[in-house]
């Protein structure tokens, strides 16, 4: 196959799927909320506005490249806001927009229901990792 016709079909592959996405709301909401960290860093955020090294020791073992990375892209998804000082040394503050406190509800419900199915859930975890250990 030619690189027109590959680039074509990963382009073609690439729009359905984007357009799946925009049409299904819980896969909507997955994209912008989904990820190692951003549910944990939209907790953080729910307490207060919090300055990079303080989340980042909030976290645990997050590195700075990962957080970063997270951060941006949930401030490009407009579900934090990022706050620059013009002071020395640099002091940048990071906040919940409406957008990100809107998902607050849900990522509750999340939280709950994992909370009351948590020996379910670590039953089949530890299930799936012994498999795959074995493998």
């Amino acid at each position: 196959m030619n690189n027109a016709i590959r680039q074509y079909n990963h382009t073609s592959i690439q729009n359905h799927t984007m357009k799946n996405l925009i049409d299904c709301p819980a896969e909507r909401a997955v994209y912008f909320l989904g990820g190692k960290w951003k549910i944990n860093i939209i907790f953080q955020l729910s307490q207060n506005t919090i300055r990079f090294g303080a989340l980042r020791r909030s976290l645990g073992d997050v590195t700075q490249q990962m957080l970063t990375k997270q951060l941006r892209e949930m401030e490009r998804d407009k579900l934090i806001n990022r706050k620059v000082y013009d002071v020395v040394p640099p002091k940048v503050e990071y906040s919940l927009t409406d957008l990100g406190r809107s998902s607050l509800p849900i990522l509750k419900s999340l939280h709950h229901w994992g909370d009351r199915k948590k020996r379910t859930l670590n039953k089949v975890i530890e299930k799936n990792y012994t498999e795959v250990a074995n493998l």
